[in-house]
C-alpha cells in the first residue's frame, strides 16, 4: 500500500519506520528533510510538499506538534486537500484543538475522504516497538477498514466513537500524566528530604496506591537526568491550553489542571521552550537545593 506521512519527528519517526518495516511504500515530508534520513536510507520516498504525498498515497498520516502545523499541511496552497484522492482516508495521530474538528470534517464531505481523529498515548519509547496506545474517533466502518495499519504501530486500539470523544480521551488523560508529572517531584523530594534513599524511595512509589504511568515511566529518567527529552515543556504547555480549551467548551471547571498549566509555564520560562516536561521536577530540585540524580554523567 501506498502510505504518506508527514511529521518524521521524535513520534512521527518510528511509528512511520514500523509502516515501512512491514512493507507498506512510504512517502515521506517534514519540514526538516533531516528528520527523515532513517527512512530515506531504508527505501521511504521524499515529497517536497504535502499536495505530493496526497497524489502519491492511499492513506495519510499526520505526525504533528499541533493543530497549527495540522491546518497548514492540509489547508495550504500546496497542502493535502488540493490534491487528495477520492476515498483516501487521513489518518490524524497529532493532539489538535477542538476547533479544527469541524473544519477537518468539512473537507472531509468536500474532497470525499475518511477523516480519522487518531491521537497517540504511551510515549516515543513505545512507538519505537510499537506498543502505542491509541485513541480513534469517526466512521466506525473507516475505522475498522483502518484496523490492520493500526495494528502495525499500537498495541491498544480504542474506538471511541466521534472525532472529538478521540481528541477528548487524548487531552483527558494528558491531564491526568501532567498532573502526576507536576506532583512527582514534590512526592521525591519529600522522600529524599525525609531520608529515604532514592533506590528506595522508587520502590516505595511503586508499590504502593501512589503508582502511576509517570512514576514507573518517569522516574528513571529523572534519576538519570535526562528528564524525558522526548517531549518538551511548550508541548506540555499547548496541551494544558487544549485541555482548558475543550473544559470551558463543556462548563467544567478544572482547578488542579490551571494550577498545572501555570506550574509548566513557570518551568518552560526558566528553562525554554525545548526543556525536557520533567523540568517540572528539576525547578522544585533548585528551589529546595535537593538532588534526585544517580550517577550523572559529568558530560550531561
Amino acid at each position: 500500500m501506498n502510505i504518506g506521512f508527514i511529521g518524521t519527528g521524535s513520534m512521527g519517526n518510528p511509528i512511520a519506520c514500523n509502516l515501512l518495516d512491514a512493507g507498506h511504500r512510504l512517502f515521506v515530508n517534514d519540514i526538516n528533510e533531516k528528520s527523515a534520513g532513517n527512512l530515506l536510507s531504508k527505501g521511504a520516498t521524499w515529497c517536497e510538499c504535502p499536495a505530493e504525498i496526497a497524489k502519491e498515497s492511499q492513506v495519510i498520516f499526520l505526525s504533528l506538534p499541533s493543530h497549527i502545523e495540522v491546518a497548514a499541511v492540509c489547508f495550504d496552497q500546496n497542502g493535502i486537500f488540493s490534491s487528495i484522492q477520492k476515498n483516501a482516508f487521513l489518518i490524524d495521530l497529532t493532539t489538535i484543538s477542538i476547533s479544527l474538528i469541524p473544519k477537518l470534517q468539512a473537507s472531509e464531505k468536500e474532497h470525499q475522504f475518511h477523516y480519522l481523529s487518531s491521537p497517540v498515548s504511551q510515549g516515543v519509547d513505545n512507538a519505537k516497538i510499537g506498543l502505542l496506545s491509541i485513541f480513534v474517533g469517526g466512521k466506525e466502518k473507516d475505522y475498522i477498514q483502518c484496523l490492520p495499519l493500526y495494528r502495525i504501530i499500537a498495541k491498544e486500539i480504542i474506538y471511541t466513537g466521534s472525532h472529538l470523544s478521540a481528541i477528548s480521551a487524548k487531552l483527558l488523560t494528558n491531564l491526568l500524566w501532567f498532573i502526576n508529572a507536576a506532583s512527582i517531584g514534590e512526592a521525591l523530594v519529600i522522600g529524599a528530604k525525609s531520608d529515604i534513599d532514592l533506590p528506595t524511595l522508587q520502590k516505595v512509589i511503586i508499590n504502593s496506591c501512589g503508582n502511576s504511568w509517570v512514576a514507573e515511566h518517569d522516574i528513571p529518567s529523572i534519576y538519570n537526568g535526562d528528564y524525558d527529552k522526548s517531549f518538551t515543556t511548550k508541548l506540555c504547555c499547548k496541551d494544558l491550553r487544549l485541555i482548558n480549551e475543550l473544559a470551558a467548551s463543556i462548563n467544567i471547571p478544572i482547578e488542579i489542571g490551571a494550577l498545572v498549566e501555570q506550574i509548566f509555564i513557570r518551568a518552560r520560562n526558566i528553562y525554554g521552550d525545548n526543556s525536557p516536561e520533567l523540568s517540572v521536577v528539576k525547578q522544585i530540585e533548585e528551589i529546595t537545593n535537593t538532588t534526585l540524580t544517580l550517577n550523572r554523567n559529568p558530560e550531561s
